[in-house]
């Protein structure tokens, strides 16, 4: 009796069925929050990343008042031309309003940005440079046996680990962006239609399209080079060079180009890297003249392209010039999509807030 008493008080136990039953329910739960979480990370990055273009836009704003304009996308006043035409970025002008003093000072502005005189500044991460959303953002070693075609750094390299940083977003060079050659002089410079871009000194006063209304900076993330740029992928972005497709970027192609919604394009292409991209979910992050920072979406009006060349309708080439010489211009009567005119900043456009 007293045996059977104490199996009949026994602990009970579960069985099979009921074992799965909460295993079920666990899955379900964490199925459920998993997406929150997620979307609480990136929101989180979000914002940062905000943060990130409202410290650059009044960094530039601060810089126009102490220089009476804006930071060149770079100034090429070098000759001979040491690697690359174009010099230091905008960025690196712009090191003493982000609280970078000591890394300006570091620079040598005796020598280009391509001199290895200046790949310690190369080497230093900008943390207001970098989204946190940008993925394959991670910096690439430099050494001699690097090909001299990767960076914009004149061999030989000097003993040490050197790495080569980069940058998540661009500044507005407007709808064009292909490239700069001296020798085209004042005729190249009328492409240039936005607020920073090789050699120009736009004021505050010339954003006659309204400082609410026009592009300052926008996303520019590394890891998207991989799917536009690929063979120069480990290069391109480079923070400290002003070079066309590293730190500026144009409206000629919609933004998150090959990815999502704007991803019609097809085949990759070496111009498709001046395009402003971002891994932000839908859209990009964009910092105007005025201070404030917007999300724009990727179904943000744009101009037409042809299906056959890649070529919007809004541009002009001057007959017998090709990509490696050439200025464009923008159509008498081209309807600009709401995205262009926002990189414009003196074409007298009507924008209607609500459209982006």
């Amino acid at each position: 009796m007293k045996s059977e008493r104490m199996r009949s008080f026994g602990r009970p136990g579960f069985t099979l069925i009921e074992l799965l039953v909460v295993i079920a329910i666990i899955a379900v739960l964490i199925a459920l929050l998993l997406p929150a979480v997620q979307q609480a990370r990136e929101a989180a990055r979000r914002a940062q990343c905000v943060n990130n273009l409202k410290q650059l836009a009044l960094a530039v704003n601060n810089y126009e008042s102490a220089n009476q304009c804006y930071p060149g996308g770079s100034y090429s006043q070098f000759l001979p031309v040491e690697a690359f035409p174009e010099n230091f970025s905008c960025f690196v002008r712009l090191l003493p309003y982000l609280d970078q003093s000591p890394m300006f000072n570091a620079v040598n502005f005796s020598f280009t940005s391509s001199n290895a005189q200046n790949i310690t500044i190369s080497n230093v991460a900008v943390n207001t440079l970098i989204c946190p959303s940008d993925i394959n953002n991670a910096p690439q070693v430099i050494s001699p046996n690097t090909p001299s075609s990767s960076f914009n750094i004149v061999y030989p390299i000097p003993p040490g680990n050197w790495l080569q940083k980069f940058s998540s977003y661009a500044a507005n060079a407007g709808t064009f962006d292909f490239g700069y050659n001296l020798s085209y002089g004042v005729a190249q410079f009328q492409m240039y239609n936005g607020t920073i871009y090789n050699d120009s000194s736009i004021t505050v006063a010339s954003v006659s399209d309204g400082t609410s209304n026009t592009f300052l900076f926008g996303e520019h993330a590394h890891g998207a080079d991989a799917l536009n740029d690929p063979y120069y992928y480990n290069s391109d972005g480079s923070w400290n060079s002003g070079r066309w497709y590293d730190t500026l970027f144009s409206t000629f192609y919609p933004m998150n180009l090959n990815r999502g919604s704007n991803g019609a394009f097809g085949s990759n292409n070496y111009y498709f890297i001046t395009s402003a991209q971002s891994f932000h979910p839908g859209g990009a992050n964009f910092a105007f003249c005025d201070g404030s920072v917007r999300f724009l979406k990727n179904s943000v009006s744009s101009w037409r392209f042809s299906p056959t060349n890649q070529d919007s309708y809004g541009m002009w080439m001057p007959f017998g010039m090709t990509y490696a010489n050439y200025i464009y211009t923008i159509n008498m009567g081209c309807q600009l999509g709401v995205y262009q005119a926002l990189s414009t900043r003196s074409m007298g456009e009507v924008i209607d807030m609500s459209s982006f």
